[in-house]
């Protein structure tokens, strides 16, 4: 396991690289894009666990920590989608130097539309997609994320008359950050991930997805927007191969706690499909 640093759109970025297990050249390298503010301390230990497991199946693996995040420079509120993009691709960069061995992007929650949006700007950045629960709409999840907000607000607040989402956009629209949880949330920041959809991502024919998600019911089915977005990738010709478990959702909960099923299934396609 490396530690190091990445010169970036904005200054370094810290990132940690697993270094594949098996002798001479990796059989591919493994770019992790993490998910949005809390989500990724929350589930920092799966991330190592899958990530060693990818070592040993002989995988670099690359996770890194963008903009504002992590030990990384800056701070979250000056975070934008253009400087997390420009991350990304400074990432992929130091792999390409490492190795020539093709890359693929392991993307958990937001991480899916960041990669999403990557794959926009620069179509062969990667070969391979793995995603684990993606996000699939972006409006969605910054109304879910604001609702965390009001939720605060209606708490703690007994004298006065409550914010609304309408507020909190006005308050966006006036070039505030908001804070949510613990967390700045820069105007720009919020529009461009409540403009962003899995549907609009670029497949090349060639393009193997592999999909982790978790499910509440027994026994465990594909949500609906899941199965909308991979039906629309499959008439592109992409190759979807998916998993959907009985597992805890790590990233919401206050203590660690393993989803082994998610560790299993994510090895066990990564071993059947990636290259």
């Amino acid at each position: 396991m490396e530690p190091l640093f990445i010169d970036s759109l904005k200054g370094q970025i810290f990132a940690v690289y697993h270094t594949a297990k098996t002798p001479g050249t990796p059989k591919g390298q493994i770019l992790f894009i993490p998910p949005f503010a809390e989500e990724l301390n929350r589930s920092r230990h799966m991330i190592a666990r899958q990530a060693r497991c990818f070592a040993d199946q002989g995988y670099g693996v690359l996770i890194l920590d963008l903009y504002g995040t992590g030990d990384s420079h800056g701070t979250f509120g000056d975070a934008t989608l253009d400087i997390w993009r420009a991350d990304i691709l400074a990432a992929s960069d130091w792999l390409a130097r490492k190795s020539d061995a093709p890359c693929s992007l392991w993307a958990m929650r937001t991480g899916a539309l960041l990669a999403a949006d990557a794959l926009q700007h620069t179509p062969d950045l990667a070969r391979n997609l793995l995603l684990w629960s993606p996000v699939t709409n972006g409006k969605r999840f910054i109304s879910q994320y604001m609702r965390i907000k009001l939720a605060a607000e209606m708490t703690g607040n007994t004298t006065t008359p409550s914010l609304t989402m309408k507020d909190l956009w006005a308050q966006l629209d006036q070039g505030k950050n908001l804070e949510i949880a613990g967390y700045d949330i820069s105007p720009a920041l919020a529009n461009s991930l409540n403009d962003l959809t899995l549907a609009d991502v670029p497949l090349a024919e060639d393009t193997t997805v592999l999909w982790v998600e978790n499910a509440l019911t027994t026994p465990a089915e594909m949500s609906p927007g899941s199965r909308k977005i991979i039906d629309q990738w499959q008439t592109k010709n992409a190759k979807v191969v998916t998993a959907v478990v009985n597992d805890v959702s790590f990233w919401t909960l206050q203590e660690p706690e393993w989803a082994e099923e998610y560790i299993e299934q994510t090895t066990m396609l990564a071993q059947q499909n990636l290259v």
